[in-house]
């Protein structure tokens, strides 16, 4: 590019007496093999001194080999590009790029994901993202469950609603599945527990396993079924990425920024040695080599925290920060679990018992 508009500007002045100048281009669009450089693009000539000016496109044109016989006087694309406005150069490379294909997988019990603000939240911030495609499969659970501490503040919330948490058909879970803004794929909602599983997989040809009742190896069988669901959709997708149905979202997620070599993982409270398990992305690429090492190694009797187990050390993935923290309820959002001191502050402006509770985003 820098030798065409080099040849251009060096033609305009030898041909015309009228100062010329190529000023803003309306695409540029390299594609590099080896030698081999196609350009599309186009320029507007403007004359500081006479707007007649002839054009002077046919000297300034050359062969491809007058171009590049001489390849070590051209200057960097970069070069090129930085004399471009920022508006230009963005759409000049972004504009023909496909868009990334991301499937959300949400697995879990279903628990604060029927409330409005919970899973509409997740379709603005994490599904109608602009210049990605996204869709959303979800495999929910049925009933009251809470395995920890910090889950059993959030019972009162799971008593208080156990009618509509313990039926699939309820009208709040069936609104919350159904919500337009999550483009729904694909629904596997049941007790999740042991007979579940164990159906599911049947279904989906799955042998050689069996079932326990082991809570942290049931989160990853769950998520594993949640997995192959994106995996047997026949959508090519780039990203598959992991949440569950009480995360709420309160910022949009960076899909772009997410390497498609690595997978990518949020630090948590008591990181380095645990990192969040509730939110990460995997790129397909990936799914093979590593998330079938995990759910394999737990399939083969590995019962450990999950946030302990996945990551390991965090060698060779990407570490960032995904603007979500678990809703126990529309009041209670553990953002203290966030390292980032910003997002944990923004995350603190939802804790009104309104943002995750009836608010429709």
């Amino acid at each position: 590019p820098t030798k065409i508009i080099h040849a251009f500007n060096k033609n305009t002045t030898k041909h015309s007496s009228a100062k010329m100048k190529l000023v803003a281009p309306l695409g540029l669009w390299p594609f590099i093999t080896g030698r081999l450089v196609i350009i599309s693009w186009s320029a507007k000539l403007v004359s500081e001194k006479d707007d007649s000016a002839t054009s002077p496109f046919a000297a300034a044109s050359l062969s491809m080999h007058q171009l590049f016989a001489n390849q070590s006087d051209s200057p960097n694309i970069m070069d090129v590009l930085a004399r471009l406005p920022a508006a230009q150069v963005a759409m000049s490379i972004g504009e023909n790029k496909r868009a990334r294909k991301v499937a959300v997988c949400v697995s879990g019990h279903l628990r604060t994901f029927i409330l409005p603000g919970v899973h509409s939240a997740l379709a603005k911030h994490a599904v109608q993202v602009d210049g990605v495609s996204v869709d959303t499969y979800i495999v929910g659970h049925l009933g009251q469950y809470a395995a920890t501490a910090s889950a059993k503040t959030g019972m009162g919330f799971q008593d208080s609603h156990a009618s509509a948490l313990g039926n699939a058909q309820s009208p709040e879970i069936q609104s919350a599945i159904n919500y337009a803004g999550l483009n729904t794929k694909k629904t596997h909602i049941s007790m999740g527990d042991c007979p579940a599983l164990q159906a599911a997989w049947q279904a989906g040809g799955v042998t050689g396993r069996s079932c326990r009742p082991n809570g942290n190896f049931m989160q990853m069988m769950w998520l594993d079924e949640c997995v192959r669901m994106v995996r047997t959709s026949g959508v090519a997708y780039d990203l598959i990425v992991r949440t569950r149905p009480d995360m709420g979202v309160f910022q949009p997620v960076d899909y772009n920024a997410l390497p498609l070599n690595q997978v990518s993982f949020m630090p948590k409270d008591g990181y380095p040695q645990f990192r969040a398990d509730y939110f990460f992305a995997m790129p397909m690429s990936l799914v093979a080599a590593w998330w079938d090492s995990i759910a394999n190694m737990y399939a083969g009797g590995e019962d450990s925290f999950p946030d302990l187990a996945l990551f390991g050390d965090g060698a060779g993935m990407h570490e960032t920060q995904f603007p979500a923290a678990i809703v126990r309820d529309a009041s209670n959002v553990e953002c203290f679990r966030l390292t980032d001191a910003t997002l944990r502050l923004a995350c603190q402006q939802t804790q009104n018992g309104h943002y995750f509770g009836g608010q429709v985003h």
